[in-house]
């Protein structure tokens, strides 16, 4: 299958057996919390749980991009997360701070340690481990570096489709000070991660993360978005939220639509 390896294959089992879990959790006792009165030695984990599901997803998903990067390309993926690090942190303390361009949010203590008081540490790693498979799924599609850096950047946004309504609506790891249209976020916040994803994908070319890409399968890279995008996904549905989920799966299609014609004008 499209030359997978064996740390491809424990870090892919290991994401999707955790988000599994953690989405059973929530549509068990996040979503009927009076089950705990029947199951009272649950009680103590649920009361963190919702910190370690969240915190562990973000540390596996990013522990199994890293080992399969390595594993193909040495430590030549770093200048990419430091990019992708810093450039999102930035974004972020500017967020929290001004409102821009996201629009004015806070995060909660639930994602563990925030830098200034503001943006969680583990935040920068969960952009990297969505923008760079965005970034190599793009550089697969088409040559021209703006295409590649809008259709990189539109596949990272299409996560936050999902993200934002699990993360913010249904549960509370960040809290918009001005509730907006699509389930509680202001619809600024789209452009706000569209932009962000363009600068991170400039900035990937930049340090020449292009000649990693070369060399990481696209079709892995697709596998690895959709089990990380699986979470959010299935929250969404649980909670019923067909609106992010409709949304989702149609920029996802029409992506796929363009990979496809793409192809075809190739051959």
């Amino acid at each position: 299958m499209y030359g997978l390896t064996r740390v491809d294959k424990i870090g892919l089992a290991a994401l999707a057996l955790f988000s599994m879990a953690s989405v059973a959790g929530y549509a068990t006792f996040g979503r009927h919390p009076a089950l705990l009165a029947t199951f009272p030695s649950s009680a103590g984990f649920f009361s963190v749980a919702f910190e370690v599901f969240a915190r562990g997803h973000i540390i596996i998903a990013f522990t199994a991009l890293a080992a399969s990067l390595s594993a193909r390309a040495g430590w030549g993926w770093i200048p990419g997360l430091v990019v992708a690090a810093g450039l999102s942190l930035g974004a972020e303390l500017l967020g929290t701070t001004t409102g821009f361009p996201f629009s004015a949010y806070q995060y909660t203590e639930l994602l563990g340690y925030r830098v200034a008081g503001l943006v969680p540490l583990l935040i920068p790693l969960s952009w990297f481990m969505i923008a760079f498979p965005s970034y190599v799924i793009a550089n697969g599609m088409v040559d021209a570096r703006f295409a590649r850096w809008s259709i990189g950047a539109l596949l990272l946004t299409t996560w936050d489709l999902t993200l934002d309504p699990a993360m913010s609506s249904l549960t509370r790891y960040w809290v918009w000070e001005t509730p907006g249209p699509y389930y509680g976020m202001p619809l600024v916040n789209l452009a706000g991660w569209f932009a962000t994803g363009v600068a991170i994908m400039a900035g990937f070319d930049l340090v020449g993360a292009d000649e990693v890409a070369r060399r990481i399968p696209v079709p892995l890279m697709e596998t690895y978005y959709a089990t990380v995008l699986a979470l959010s996904l299935a929250m969404t549905l649980v909670g019923g939220y067909w609106g992010a989920v409709t949304a989702t799966l149609a920029v996802l299609a029409l992506v796929k639509g363009g990979q496809w014609w793409v192809a075809r004008e190739a051959r």
